[in-house]
């Protein structure tokens, strides 16, 4: 577990400010793990896009997920290749997953995570992947549209 103490950094500038948070996905639990144990130099800050940041942070997450996209493609490719032309079907199989787990994890060398925002029932599709790179999606209050389930 993260330090108590949970300074906010922002992942694009590294300066300790506000702003909306990053979610805590299996990368940063990986990487928080791995400081803890084995280097054992973790912060436990918590990890915020600060509004300066975001149209850089929109950016290269749009960028990191059409790379993740496209090597997976690949993978998929190179599966179906090896399946029509090798003889051995299962052998064929196993090499082009590896294969494409290997493309995954390349296209996590730049990692770009995903942002915290909770999704307010009744609005469909209002997520970072949607939201315009020029300014920051804002959170509203549940109090704020009505009566909302929990």
């Amino acid at each position: 577990m993260p330090k108590p103490s949970r300074e906010s950094r922002c992942i694009i500038c590294g300066l300790p400010k506000d702003g909306l948070e990053v979610k805590e996905d299996y990368v940063i639990n990986f990487i928080r793990l791995f400081k803890r144990n084995v280097t054992k130099n973790e912060k436990g800050y918590r990890l915020v896009v600060c509004k300066d940041c975001y149209p850089k942070y929109a950016k290269q997450r749009k960028r990191f997920d059409t790379r993740r996209a496209t090597y997976i493609a690949l993978g998929v490719i190179f599966t179906a290749l090896f399946l029509v032309v090798s003889p051995n079907k299962l052998a064929a199989l196993a090499y082009g997953v590896l294969i494409t787990l290997f493309l995954y994890l390349l296209s996590l060398v730049n990692y770009v995570p995903a942002l915290n925002i909770p999704q307010i029932q009744g609005q469909h599709g209002s997520n970072e992947a949607s939201a315009s790179p020029s300014k920051p999606p804002t959170r509203e209050s549940p109090s704020a549209h009505g009566k909302q389930n929990a």
